[in-house]
């Protein structure tokens, strides 16, 4: 039995309910009913009908939307679910059950919830509690206020205090909870440390207060006019973060490289292990720790600071396309001297650059008599009054185009050397991945303790997302890092309650969304589900349990 449309020879349409049957080995039709011309039945009265049927033959799952009156907000259903399992890999949950027990909040969750929101759209701590029903929890009206929200419902929601509060916790908690992340990962991924890469990073702060770890200094991101901290982190070959250190702002870069060793050394225990790191990093004390921690090292090092040494003078041997080396002793280390192709031409692209910036210094009178870095540094002057080109400067830079050294005291081969501090610009991009995390402006922690806890919280989101990152990889499912935020930010649904029923619908999900899911062992909901079989099928226990399990005793931290 069906509906079927059909018209006369007027060209009405009517509508019918038809039931097909054979006769003599023929398809026939016969007319249950006739229900008229289309035109003449309002939308009302069909919806009356079905609802009526629907009601008569106690059908299930039927849900009439035009009932729901105003279309509710979406939540986010896939970054909860997919936090929940990468939480239960690392045992999270473990960690935390060693802390004390009178806590009043649940520092797991409230760190799950800053988690969800530094991997799908990162925002304050107030810019969280201001949306934590997108999330699926409740805001806990503050004592004394009048406000009508969310949190007048009868159930405990969440204070925004707690967030804060948390960070306290994980300041505290932070050396613990780095060696409980690393030896997870450790037995999860059945990995092994034996390449570390180092980089120092700054982050701002959107104010010019100073304490302890609040100073002005030099600003990789030119931000001269802001109090900043600066950040020292060794991340490993798969580009997961190993450990973090914070500094004072005014801090030398070369300065935090000490501490960084002495923590692979004691904390972790790591046996035979490769440092590669940038120039700016290496001096020759950094060397020397390096080596007297039974280390290994490959670092840059700028071909123009060579003392005593003719890059010229001798052959090259092509490496791989493009790029030829030749290698020979330097205060008791192996030197390569590298020549690329490719970064000649960048060599050249970014000199001529600077001239044209020069000459135009020159045109507009518009010089910078203090500094000689950039286009500056191709000018000259005798009387620091009238300024020409140095062209001899010039010439003398065109001569190292794509020219670069590596000094390091391992005893792998020339391409190896080559291949692991070329992996150095992945690591660069996962700093700048990691700064997204950290960076949410402004940045309005500016005790030491809040700033520290601000800073562990975002390490354990990096470490989550690219755990994530990691799992797609291994099975050959690869996205960047932006794709990855955008799929798991579109895992929406609304609730709606039509007809005294409830029902969740989710929205449509693209095909990584899928991929995500099928990899964590997460089930892909219905597009409309009943609300209760929904929130136990993705396992939401907070959007059961009404955010109760947040608030622990009466004690206070």
């Amino acid at each position: 039995m069906y509906v079927r449309t059909v018209k006369n020879n007027q060209g009405k349409e009517y509508l019918r309910i038809v039931e097909s049957y054979r006769e003599n080995g023929k398809n026939k039709q016969k007319i249950i009913a006739n229900l008229g011309r289309i035109d003449t039945i309002s939308r009302k009265e069909v919806e009356n009908i079905v609802d009526k049927l629907v009601q008569i033959y106690d059908i299930k799952g039927y849900v009439n939307l035009n009932s729901v009156e105003e279309a509710p907000d979406k939540k986010n259903y896939g970054v909860k679910v997919i936090v929940d399992r990468l939480f239960e890999r690392y045992e999270m949950d473990k960690f935390f059950e060693k802390m004390d027990k009178k806590a009043r909040f649940d520092v797991e969750d409230l760190l799950k919830i800053m988690v969800m929101n530094r991997i799908i759209e990162p925002k304050s701590k107030l810019g969280i509690f201001n949306e934590l029903d997108y999330y699926g929890f409740k805001r806990k009206r503050p004592e004394g206020s009048s406000r009508m929200d969310e949190a007048e419902t009868g159930e405990e929601g969440i204070a925004l205090q707690w967030m804060y509060r948390t960070l306290d916790v994980l300041a505290q908690k932070k050396e613990e909870l780095e060696k409980h992340l690393y030896r997870q990962r450790m037995s999860l991924f059945n990995s092994v440390v034996d390449l570390v890469f180092y980089d120092v990073t700054t982050l701002a702060f959107e104010t010019q207060q100073t304490n302890e770890l609040l100073q002005m200094g030099y600003s990789k991101d030119k931000k001269f006019n802001e109090s900043q901290v600066v950040l020292g982190m060794s991340i490993d070959r798969d580009r997961m973060p190993v450990s973090f250190d914070i500094y004072p702002g005014n801090t030398f870069e070369g300065h935090t490289f000490k501490d960084t060793i002495e923590v692979m050394k004691k904390r972790y225990q790591l046996g035979k292990v490769i440092v590669v790191c940038d120039r700016g990093m290496m001096s020759r004390t950094n060397m020397e720790i390096v080596e007297n921690s039974d280390y290994e090292f490959i670092v840059g090092k700028s071909i123009k600071q060579l003392k005593k040494v003719d890059i010229f003078d001798g052959g090259f041997t092509e490496i791989a396309k493009g790029i030829e080396y030749r290698e020979i002793e330097y205060e008791g280390k192996r030197l390569l001297i590298i020549h690329s192709e490719e970064r000649a031409e960048k060599d050249r692209k970014d000199r001529i650059r600077l001239i044209e910036k020069a000459k135009k210094m020159l045109k507009d009178g518009n010089i910078e008599t203090k500094s000689k870095r950039g286009a500056k540094k191709y000018l000259k002057t005798k009387n620091e009054v009238d300024y020409t080109l140095d062209i001899q400067k010039i010439e003398k830079d065109e001569k190292y185009d794509g020219y670069y050294g590596i000094i390091t005291n391992t005893q792998l081969n020339p391409k190896q050397i080559l291949e692991q501090y070329h992996t150095l610009w992945k690591v660069e991009e996962s700093f700048r991945t990691l700064k997204n995390y950290l960076e949410t402006r402004p940045i309005f922690h500016w005790t030491q303790k809040r700033i520290k806890g601000h800073i562990v919280m975002s390490f354990v989101s990096y470490i989550m997302q690219r755990t994530l990152e990691l799992e797609l990889e291994r099975n050959n499912i690869e996205y960047s890092h932006e794709k990855i935020r955008e799929a798991i930010k579109n895992m929406e649904y609304i609730d709606i309650k039509p007809n005294e029923q409830h029902f969740a619908i989710r929205t449509n999900m693209n095909l990584l969304a899928q991929k995500i899911l099928k990899i964590l062992n997460i089930p892909i909901p219905k597009v409309v589900t009943p609300y209760e079989e929904f929130v136990e099928k993705l396992k939401l226990q907070n959007e059961n349990k009404e955010n109760k399990g947040l608030e622990r005793s009466k004690a206070k931290v």
